[in-house]
């Protein structure tokens, strides 16, 4: 398992979503429903400065992603909305890898990665810039349109970004499946599992959580071992109340 700490600026935004999950004053759940189950599971996926499944960086978990590097490397600065050109795609071309980096800490620069739902158009990782310094990987960017060698990365007015670009391949595992018949893992372009990948509070065992249970807009989940019924702990949504325990 491969972890980043978050920035204090970013935690307060991931806070405050998944406080406003349930609410009209979600921003992902404006987006995507789905997402909401992508994000509660920051206890165990690494957000390195975005608030979609774009910048988790995961593995050996049932459902993770793979990607591989296709290619050369294609480099732009901009200030504002800016392309990328990465010049014709390779035929096993999946994905595209970009490392951003914000150079004048404001605003926020976002950019279209693949689709996180079955049927979705696509989905789009938002970094907030404020106070971040350092580069954000995201390994699920969305190809160039049929017949296009560029991508747009979308950012406010005068907020300053560089980025780094290439084409790689990209692979889902398999989810689990537990004695149960239930699916275990990460949420995909296939959806999500019955349980998800999740970490215990006490002891930062790795577990999961029933997805059906996420919709809540605060408290405390058991944390399972993949079997659905043995319990390991539990994991928190948003900011919870002391006495909303399960």
């Amino acid at each position: 398992m491969t972890t980043t700490e978050m920035d204090p600026q970013l935690a307060r935004e991931v806070r405050a979503e998944l406080t406003a999950i349930g609410t009209k004053h979600s921003r992902l759940q404006r987006h995507q429903q789905r997402v909401r189950a992508l994000t509660v599971g920051i206890g165990i996926l690494a957000i390195a400065g975005a608030t979609t499944a774009a910048a988790i960086v995961v593995n050996n978990i049932p459902g993770s992603t793979t990607v591989a590097p296709l290619g050369g490397i294609s480099t732009a600065t901009h200030t504002g909305t800016g392309t990328i050109d990465l010049g014709p795609p390779p035929a096993k071309a999946g994905a595209v890898i970009l490392n951003v980096t914000c150079l004048n800490q404001q605003g926020t620069v976002s950019i279209d990665t693949n689709p996180q739902n079955p049927g979705s158009g696509g989905d789009f990782a938002t970094i907030y810039c404020s106070g971040r310094t350092t580069p954000v990987h995201i390994k699920d960017g969305l190809l160039p349109k049929p017949g296009s060698t560029t991508i747009t990365i979308t950012a406010d007015p005068g907020t300053r970004w560089k980025a780094t670009a290439e084409y790689a391949s990209s692979s889902t595992s398999a989810w689990g499946v537990n004695v149960h018949g239930q699916t275990y893992g990460l949420c995909n372009y296939n959806g999500c599992p019955e349980l998800m990948a999740a970490q215990e509070l006490a002891h930062g065992e790795e577990g999961y959580i029933y997805s059906k249970e996420t919709i809540r807009g605060t408290g405390y989940l058991k944390v399972y071992k993949s079997d659905g019924t043995t319990v390991i702990g539990r994991f928190a949504i948003g900011i919870p109340d002391d006495g909303n325990h399960q």
